[in-house]
């Protein structure tokens, strides 16, 4: 039982991230998670438990980065 992962792990937590240049990556949104082109601008991100990739999504409008 030693080698359990935590669930507190800073990567899975949603954070401001800004991404300066295209990029094939998976988006989340109402409907779910797919892969698709994330552009230029800011974004929230957080690392994936069941893929192990980051997911990226729009901050709200009342959100401030």
């Amino acid at each position: 039982m030693q080698n359990q992962p935590t669930l507190d792990n800073p990567d899975y937590e949603w954070r401001p991230c800004r991404v300066a240049f295209p990029r094939v990556g998976l988006l989340i949104n109402r409907d779910g998670v797919r892969t698709g082109m994330i552009w230029p601008g800011r974004y929230l991100v957080r690392k994936s438990r069941t893929f192990s990739k980051w997911i990226y999504r729009q901050p709200s409008a009342d959100q401030q980065l």
